[in-house]
């Protein structure tokens, strides 16, 4: 059989050739047979399936982390005051207001960062929105910054005590695409209560000065007055040699 012979349908591939067809384009011997038309659909459903699947396997990949175990978190459900180290300005710790909540069956974050510039008075504003995982006894909290569109933060976090949730202590670290330096704090999350004041917790968000009397001892303690008490964390992505 010569190549035109097959090309102007005056002869088939051979049983075994025909086989092989199919198997490297993952189709049925009858559907090279359709007309034109149907096995354009045909295949195009197929194409469909082939990236609904990929699609659910990679769900199912993150749905094993996120969210975790929904009946431990359970008791750390509510609204916390976020503390951590500001990136921006050195001496000062950045406040906001986060709830951990659940929705469809996920245990999800919602964080608020409202700051003004301590030098300049600017107004900035950041929301998060993301998912809560508990693997052993960490807490894990994945966020996406919604109106910039331009940073993924997490913070790893676990209770001062176990037998109480008011103190949720560890670390927080991100980076955003508009910067070259990633962003590592300890961070501690003070719990307010399930049903707040939004409008009160917020005014109790934003820059605060170390020194400055409005943070809760117990939290100035954990924070320390550096992110860490080295630079191995809080890096040049590009150090100069």
């Amino acid at each position: 059989m010569c190549i035109r012979d097959s090309l102007s349908g005056s002869s088939q591939p051979s049983a075994y050739n025909l086989n092989k067809i199919c198997d490297h384009f993952a189709i049925r011997p009858a559907d090279l047979f359709l007309p034109a038309d149907e096995f354009a659909d045909r295949m195009e459903y197929r194409a469909g399936r082939v990236r609904s699947e990929a699609g659910s396997a990679s769900n199912q990949m993150f749905r094993r982390a996120f969210p975790g175990d929904r009946k431990a978190l359970s008791r750390y459900l509510g609204y916390y005051i976020a503390h951590c180290h500001s990136f921006s300005w050195d001496g000062y710790v950045l406040r906001a207001i986060t709830r951990m909540y659940e929705r469809d069956g996920l245990v999800c974050s919602k964080t608020i960062e409202r700051t003004h510039d301590p030098e300049e008075g600017a107004l900035y504003l950041s929301k998060y929105d993301g998912q809560v995982s508990m693997l052993g006894n960490r807490i894990f909290v994945v966020e996406y910054q919604g109106l910039a569109d331009d940073a993924i933060v997490e913070s790893v976090l676990y209770p001062s005590a176990r037998s109480q949730v008011t103190l949720l202590r560890g670390v927080t670290f991100g980076l955003s695409s508009k910067q070259r330096h990633p962003y590592v704090s300890r961070s501690v999350w003070k719990y307010i209560g399930s049903n707040i004041d939004i409008r009160t917790a917020l005014k109790s968000t934003g820059l605060f000065a170390l020194n400055s009397g409005s943070i809760d001892p117990k939290v100035l303690r954990i924070l320390g007055d550096r992110p860490f008490p080295n630079d191995l964390l809080h890096y040049d992505l590009e150090p100069h040699n």
